[in-house]
Formats: C-alpha cells, structure tokens, sequence
C-alpha cells in the first residue's frame, strides 16, 4: 500500500505490533493491517519498552514524509498519536519477550529477556477461557470509520476461543486440522457466521472453526447460505450444550 500513500492522510484504530527491529536491536512497532508491515512507524518509546515483544496496540497513524530543501526526502512513514494508543487487553502473546536497555553500550542497544507465559488458553482451564471469551463478546462491535476505509473492531480472544473449542477438529466437517502451523497449533480459519459488517455480534455463537475446505464452502459455494444455516445450529447448539 506504501505507493499509494497520501502524505497527511490519517487513519484511525490501526492495529500495530511491537517486534524486534532486524537492523537495531530496539523494540519496533509495525502495521498489522493496511499498511506494508515495512514502512516505518515512529511510536512512543515507553509504550514500546515497559510492554513485552509482541504486544499489540491500536492507534491513530498520520502518513509522514521528510523534507530536505523543502523537497520530499525518504520514504512516507506513519507517525502514531500519543493520546490515542490503547494496548489490545485481550491478546496475549505466545512468550514474553522483555526488552531491557543496556545503559553501559548506548540507549539504543537493548537485550531480551524471555520467558512462557503462564496463562496460554491452552493451559487455562477451558471453563475459565471460555467466561473471559463471553465477557469479551460484542453484540455490536464499535465502527471505527476514516476517509478511506470502515474498521470494525473483533476481540482476539475470540477467535482464539473458537480454535481452542475445536479441538484441532474441523467445527463444520468434523475433520481434523489439515496441518499443523510452524507453532504446532492445528490450521482452522475462524468465521463469523453472521458477518460483521451485516451487525452480526463477535462472541461466541457467532464463530466457527473451519477447515480451509468448509470456508471456501461457506463463501463461495452454491449452497453457501443453506451450509451457513447449518453451522450457525450446530454452533448455538454446541454452546447452549456446554451451559447445561
């Protein structure tokens, strides 16, 4: 999208990411949606330092450019406002990578400390994961509109909640995974059987873990809407089983 950038243009609710930088040891921030995940992001320093690698944070970007001699210099870059970055709560990343700063070398020289976190929802109690993936539901997930685009806001926590339902099972054929990802967790991709754009809610009963077969079914084949019917029974059935 880089070529196509506006210099001043804004764009609100941005998802980002903190990562290590490939050329600098310092914790970086990059775009995790809209944006080449290589342009440049100036970000706040302690957001990025007192928050493990992998955090995400939402924000408002503005679309930079240098000048030298009153001329265009360098690449467009997104400039983030302070006052709106807000930490997703909700997502929690697989280990916890602290970046600490070494004085004695420069205050750009950093080293990592890491450690597994403790609280994966794999190994949480199911119950539990499953309460946190309710209390996070939205019936209406907030629109967050800009000049170029309509950001709908869905909780991480429950698309994850639908992978862990699953149980490395395909929730529309009963098949399992078609592969394992390079983390060992089963391949499903999570789908919203009432779509948000068309008010359907993030929670719960409105996802579904498909195999990649059964999404494409549920998306394009002929028989879409009657399959969509399908999963969107068996789902509240599922759930309303797990309340008894």
């Amino acid at each position: 999208m880089e070529n196509t950038l506006t210099i001043g243009d804004r764009f609100e609710g941005v998802l980002l990411e903190t990562f290590i930088g490939l050329k600098s040891s310092r914790p970086r921030v990059r775009p995790l949606e809209y944006f080449d995940k290589e342009i440049r992001v100036e970000f706040p320093r302690k957001p990025r330092e007192e928050n493990p690698i992998g955090t995400r944070f939402r924000g408002d970007v503005k679309v930079s450019q240098k000048t030298k001699n009153d001329k265009p210099f360098g690449k467009p870059y997104l400039v983030v406002t302070n006052k709106s970055i807000e930490i997703v709560k909700d997502f929690t990343p697989n280990k916890l990578l602290k970046a600490v700063r070494l004085n004695t070398v420069g205050d750009r020289a950093y080293k990592y400390i890491e450690q597994e976190f403790k609280k994966e929802p794999n190994l949480i109690p199911f119950a539990e994961f499953r309460k946190k993936a309710y209390n996070n539901s939205r019936e209406l997930p907030e629109k967050i509109v800009s000049k170029s685009s309509t950001l709908i806001q869905r909780s991480d926590i429950i698309k994850t909640y639908a992978i862990s339902r699953s149980r490395g099972k395909c929730e529309g054929c009963s098949k399992d995974a078609p592969f394992l990802k390079i983390n060992g967790q089963p391949y499903l991709e999570v789908h919203h059987i009432i779509e948000l754009s068309n008010n359907g809610s993030d929670s719960p009963t409105n996802v579904i873990a498909l195999c990649p077969n059964c999404h494409a079914r549920v998306t394009h084949s002929k028989d879409r809407l009657d399959y969509n019917s399908q999963l969107k029974t068996k789902i509240e059935s599922l759930e309303s089983s797990m309340d008894e």
